[in-house]
């Protein structure tokens, strides 16, 4: 067993010695030399590595606690599976497993043909965990677990010309009457609402554990991620999560003509918090490939060469396939995404029927999980006087 408190030790003193350099060479008004910038992508590589190790010892310690909490003994416990593959293919050759109806937490999602089984815990926190390579929303995001129930959470009500919810400030002498405030609260309602993908398989396909176990390791839940990532972004809260774009407590800068540096600029401005990121439509590179400032230098041109999309005014540029079409409102989004909520069901289930294509020795396989999002704000922050907002989220108009 690793210790964890070492290792995140050493992931902070390297992170800050990544950002060091760059502040250096920032302060000097120069680019990295060619040897800084071999001992930044060491450092970064390290950086990945040691957040990889930590994120998997986390998850070792908390299964074996679980175990332990459990007290199987190893020689009878027959509710471990080999593979994923093997419990996929149980679900569907042989549904009346005893270890199918056994959950240590009584959440066993066992409804014969309309239901699912609940994914073992030694399989659902992989197929749970998403890599910021994988999706741009929930790896940045605010994310609660814990059941299907609703979940809600205190949230600052912004009003008026107080940005701090009615709250009045008074510096009081020694001894002197603190006075009342009359701060509002409001709750957030997260409702898990079911998400699911489904393939079909040919007989061939099932005798194999290793590709059944591709297909749901892989092919279902990228499906699933991808689906959810679409409302996170662009969702209207009817029968799934909210989005950002178009929500009440996102600014949009006006767009005109074509993509412009001040527009940009107008939108950094009304940003409001500390870890940005621009969510890019695809379509929309090539017009922020070419914006130029008032010197009429290229003021954002990728590193072909790193493969990286690299930072605008500081803030990491990553492109969504669920961005609204180019000069489309939310084409561009800045947001700080830890102020985006997202509420997990019970986990990943999974469920299969043979009888929808039985004549076609064809399999129906479903994965599917709930999940609820939304923007923690309900409206954009008023700045002092009022006559200025904004906002962790921020979009570009419609053309």
């Amino acid at each position: 067993m690793q210790n964890l408190e070492v290792m995140r030790e050493k992931l902070n003193k390297t992170v800050a010695e990544a950002r060091e350099l760059i502040e250096t060479a920032k302060t000097e008004e120069r680019s990295l030399t060619p040897e800084e910038r071999e001992k930044q992508e060491k450092m970064m590589d390290e950086i990945r590595n040691l957040q990889a190790d930590i994120q998997t010892e986390e998850e070792l310690q908390r299964v074996e606690s679980q175990k332990a909490d459990l007290n199987i003994d190893p020689e009878r416990d027959r509710y471990n599976w080999n593979s994923l593959g093997e419990f996929v293919r149980t679900v569907i050759q042989n549904p009346n497993d005893s270890r199918l109806n056994y959950r240590a937490d009584s959440q066993a999602m066992d409804e014969g043909s309309e239901g699912g089984y609940l994914v073992p815990d030694q399989f659902s926190s992989e197929l749970l965990t998403v890599q910021p390579d994988e999706a741009v929303i929930r790896p940045r995001a605010n994310v609660f677990s814990g059941g299907d129930a609703d979940f809600k959470i205190p949230s600052i009500q912004y009003h008026g010309e107080n940005m701090f919810g009615g709250a009045e400030v008074t510096w009081i002498d020694e001894g002197g009457t603190k006075p009342q405030t009359d701060i509002t609260f409001r709750q957030i309602t997260l409702q898990p609402h079911e998400v699911a993908a489904h393939i079909e398989v040919t007989d061939k396909l099932l005798r194999n554990s290793n590709m059944i176990e591709n297909v749901v390791r892989n092919i279902l839940r990228g499906a699933l991620i991808d689906a959810e990532e679409k409302e996170f972004l662009t969702g209207n809260g009817t029968s799934g999560p909210t989005g950002i774009v178009d929500h009440n407590a996102t600014i949009t800068v006006d767009h005109s003509t074509s993509l412009s540096y001040d527009e940009l600029a107008e939108m950094l401005a009304k940003f409001r918090g500390r870890r940005g990121v621009w969510i890019v439509g695809r379509d929309m590179l090539p017009d922020l490939m070419e914006i130029e400032d008032g010197a009429n230098h290229y003021i954002w041109q990728p590193n072909a060469r790193d493969g990286n999309p690299g930072t605008l005014f500081g803030y990491p540029v990553v492109f969504s396939d669920h961005s609204p079409n180019k000069d489309s409102k939310g084409s561009i989004v800045l947001a700080d995404l830890s102020y985006y909520l997202i509420k997990d069901g019970v986990g990943v289930s999974i469920a299969a029927s043979q009888h929808v294509k039985f004549t076609n020795n064809i399999t129906v396989i479903k994965a599917f999980k709930t999940v609820d999002g939304t923007p923690w704000l309900d409206n954009a922050l008023p700045t002092k006087g009022g006559d200025y907002t904004t906002s962790p989220f921020v979009e570009l108009g419609e053309l």
